[in-house]
């Protein structure tokens, strides 16, 4: 046997490490990309902080970063199916930020979300199944809603959040991230009793939720902290960007939200469940 013959396992080892790494960085700038949009949407839109920004090129800066992002993700995976569906949301991601292309892009970045599920389908449990069946559903209603059927949207944006309530299936939360988790919805149903008018232009502006409970939004908000304290706790970092991706995004009703979203789902999909 050739010494280089002897290296060949260990190549071969090396380069998913690699690859993971790289999409973790890629993933993350995006994630905080995204979550910076989010921040800055509400504190503009704060009675106290009357300034402005640019929402155009933001939205469409942070939807091109996306794109790229799961372009990078499709053209690097090893799962072909779930690359074509990745192609699909990168393409007519780029294509919506860049002319505004706009119904073709939704049904593509609908469509193209729904592929990576079936490319992964056959690392799933019933569970995450069943969490990824309603992330994915949010796609394709809240675009739905957006782009021709607006009375879709409360279903849209319930079944978004429904599915951010359900990351805590990709995680594996024990008792006490549950715990954390049952605070975090206990203090948003106060906060949201207390301050109705305040809670609903929050989540209006900062993540396009229309016509849905506060109830489901205290369970979105607790199954994303649920989710995020045990990958900070378990160093799970490709569950913590997926998360935040998924979070921050909001409802996604706009393709600016859809495609950060749909690269939270493939981020789930492809480095953690994948792990």
């Amino acid at each position: 046997m050739t010494a280089s013959e002897t290296e060949r396992p260990a190549v071969a080892r090396t380069v998913p490490v690699r690859r993971r790494t790289v999409a973790l960085g890629v993933t993350t700038v995006v994630a905080l990309a995204v979550g910076a949009r989010f921040v800055s949407a509400i504190l503009v839109n704060a009675p106290a902080a009357p300034a402005t920004l640019p929402r155009e090129p933001i939205a469409g800066a942070t939807t091109g970063l996306a794109a790229l992002a799961a372009l990078w993700l499709g053209a690097s995976g090893d799962d072909p199916v779930a690359g074509v569906g990745l192609l699909f949301v990168g393409v007519f991601g780029l294509l919506a930020a860049a002319v505004g292309l706009a119904t073709p892009a939704a049904v593509a970045v609908a469509t193209g979300t729904g592929v990576v599920a079936v490319g992964f389908r056959r690392r799933l449990t019933v569970w995450t199944g069943a969490a990824t069946a309603l992330l994915v559903a949010a796609v394709a209603v809240g675009l739905a809603a957006g782009f021709g059927w607006p009375g879709l949207r409360p279903l849209g944006s319930t079944l978004a959040l429904l599915g951010i309530a359900a990351t805590p299936l990709y995680a594996g939360a024990g008792p006490r991230a549950v715990g954390i988790g049952a605070g975090a919805f206990a203090v948003v149903v106060a906060v949201g009793l207390a301050n109705p008018f305040v809670a609903g232009a929050t989540t209006l502006v900062g993540s396009g939720v229309v016509g849905t409970s506060l109830v489901v939004v205290g369970l979105a908000v607790a199954g994303a902290v649920t989710a995020a304290s045990v990958a900070l706790r378990e160093r799970r970092f490709a569950l913590l960007v997926g998360v935040a991706l998924l979070a921050f995004a909001g409802v996604p009703a706009t393709l600016s939200r859809a495609v950060p979203f749909a690269l939270g789902i493939a981020t789930l999909l492809s480095l953690e469940v994948e792990r």
